[in-house]
């Protein structure tokens, strides 16, 4: 079914759009030697193109030759111009050959770079971009989008130039030898293959989109699974992710055969152009020799010019629909560019002063929807040094509180200070730099003990790992395994258990010596033992740094200067930890209730005995 000629227009608009989109990319990627080694391709594959045209010329002097014979031609003749069609021949292919590897180097190299410069712009965008990303289809995006700069690139060099020089050649031949007449079933061919391609662009644009953004999703549903390996196991639903593979799958396979159904009719309505020029070309040049204006070897040199150019001509038209195919990768790989990087990359210039410093949050909402605040009209301030503990119920805002602090997300009205700095004169670099956070759940390279907790700090020293690791009381285990600092952890960590993941993250903190340290539910996993001689060696280490501490377990925070409690984004209690038992509000609910817990524990275990 054609499309309306605006949603074509459209169409094509986009696909111009795309193209020229793809080419900047291109050019931006290549350096000195991604260009040096195009350059060079492309002086093989005029070189190539011009050998390749000239070999027919030969084979038509060599069968004149042979056709009139010895008397108009010296036995000589005959075997130089073997050897010359064989020269053109061989340094047609040589050439060839020679483009392809400089093409390849050229390819490997902007290969690179893409990859590196998509990758940098992935890790720049935005808290709320990556919330909402799939891991799978963002891996299968930059996978299908460098496939598709591949598919243009080798398009561009190995198709639509050398053709171009080709048919300007051979055409010029013709003119020359008197068969101009010839062109004119040449032209017309060109204008059959450039109409049967642009409606076969059309047709295969829409079906390539849809076939690529299911190719993605059934990346993602895959990588998904994987992440997910342990729900699977236990909830024993291999058969489930399964099929829900299966499903996207077969979504996929489905896109594909439609895309190859319309690759199929256009390609068939090709081979029909190709059979009538050629057919009637050959009947022309057949009547001219029939007639004596021609010779048998100008008889061989049309046909084969007319196969070299009507086959060239097809290639050019396949390596359009490939472009157009190609471009509807690139698509999804150019949306990603155009995601805009976290606002606030865009900084002061202010220096910070290493050394404690006051926090102050002065009247501070935020909200990731309009309709959906988190945190209302917070203002605290924590000196330099001191301890500030926030308590409060799951989606109280806690977690929001970390990411304000480090400018993942900005605040919708207040202000945040940092040393007497608006955290907006702060260069980005600098504040993430001065502090430290230590999550519930740390999530780990799949790399070694040592670069884990080295991580935070590159260029640290062997004994200063160590040291962070005794801090954090996980030297001793860490020793006690069989490659010692030098164990893999598993993808995210997952060869650890969370207490010791915990006490890594501990580590990875103590080693970056930031001037804030924030502990979001950062022992939860150790037990009553462990955390208090963890959490005591910590603060006796660091015990000048300024802390943040969001904390279900409150006995972890007793000593703290100051206990918020929040409630729905709201503050509603605060106060040292005998204040807020003496209020009798919400923190002394908490406290009184996780002070029964042990007693509840020891009873239910004396009734079983």
């Amino acid at each position: 079914m054609m499309p309306d000629s605006d949603g074509s227009h459209k169409l094509q608009h986009h696909s111009n759009a795309a193209l020229r989109d793809a080419f900047q990319r291109l050019w931006s990627a290549s350096d000195g030697t991604a260009r040096r080694f195009t350059a060079a391709a492309t002086v093989f594959m005029l070189s190539a193109s011009v050998a390749t045209a000239l070999s027919p010329l030969l084979l038509k002097a060599l069968v004149d030759a042979m056709d009139t014979g010895r008397d108009n031609y010296p036995g000589i003749v005959p075997i130089v111009l073997v050897l010359a069609y064989t020269l053109a021949h061989y340094l047609a292919r040589s050439l060839a050959e020679l483009r392809a590897t400089a093409l390849g180097r050229a390819e490997q190299r902007i290969h690179r770079q893409l990859s590196d410069e998509c990758f940098r712009h992935i890790m720049s965008l935005s808290l709320r971009f990556h919330l909402e990303r799939e891991t799978g289809a963002l891996a299968q995006t930059l996978s299908n989008g460098l496939l598709g700069y591949r598919v243009v690139l080798l398009h561009l060099v190995n198709s639509v130039l050398p053709i171009m020089v080709e048919a300007a050649s051979m055409g010029v031949v013709l003119i020359i030898l008197g068969h101009s007449g010839f062109l004119t079933i040449i032209g017309l061919s060109v204008a059959l293959y450039a109409l049967v391609f642009r409606i076969g662009a059309v047709h295969i644009r829409g079906p390539a989109r849809a076939a690529s953004t299911a190719h993605v999703n059934s990346g993602a549903v895959f990588t998904d699974s994987l992440l997910n390996y342990e729900t699977v196991k236990l909830f024993t639903g291999e058969a489930r992710v399964r099929r829900r593979y299966l499903d996207a799958l077969r979504n996929t396979e489905d896109h594909w055969t439609e895309l190859y159904r319309r690759r199929m009719q256009n390609g068939l309505a090709v081979a029909g152009i190709f059979a009538l020029s050629l057919g009637m070309s050959l009947y022309v040049a057949a009547n001219a020799v029939a007639e004596g204006t021609m010779s048998v070897g100008d008889f061989v040199l049309v046909n084969a010019y007319v196969i070299q150019l009507v086959m060239p001509l097809e290639r050019i038209g396949f390596a359009y629909r490939d472009i157009v195919q190609g471009i509807s990768f690139i698509d999804k790989m150019a949306e990603l560019f155009r995601e805009e990087p976290e606002p606030c990359q865009v900084t002061g210039q202010t220096p910070v002063d290493p050394g404690p410093k006051e926090l102050m949050f002065d009247h501070v909402s935020f909200g990731y929807d309009l309709d959906r605040p988190i945190l209302r009209n917070v203002s605290f301030s924590v000196p330099p040094g001191g301890t500030l503990a926030v308590v409060g119920a799951s989606g109280s805002g806690k977690s929001s509180l970390i990411r304000l602090l480090l400018r993942l997300v900005e605040p919708g009205k207040g202000k945040i200070c940092l040393g007497g700095l608006d955290l907006s004169d702060i260069p980005l670099a600098d504040l993430r730099k001065s502090i430290a956070v230590v999550p519930q759940d740390p999530i780990m390279f799949n790399d070694s003990i040592a670069f884990n907790i080295a991580f935070a700090r590159p260029g640290c020293s062997q004994n200063e790992i160590v040291a962070a690791a005794k801090i954090a009381n996980i030297h001793d285990f860490i020793l006690g395994l069989p490659d010692g600092y030098s164990t893999t952890v598993g993808e995210r960590g997952v060869r650890l258990s969370g207490g010791e993941r915990q006490r890594l993250a501990i580590a990875r903190a103590v080693i970056r010596k930031p001037d804030i340290y924030i502990f979001d539910e950062a022992t939860s996993a150790l037990d009553s033992t462990t955390e208090h001689k963890v959490l005591r060696q910590f603060f006796d280490a660091t015990k000048n740094a300024t802390a943040v501490i969001m904390a279900h377990r409150l006995s972890t925070i007793v000593q703290a200067n100051e206990i918020i409690v929040l409630d729905e984004g709201r503050i509603t209690e605060r106060g040292t930890h005998e204040d807020l038992l003496q209020l009798a509000g919400a923190y002394s609910v908490m406290w009184r209730g996780q002070r029964w817990l042990p007693f509840c524990k020891s009873v239910a275990e004396t009734a079983e005995r």
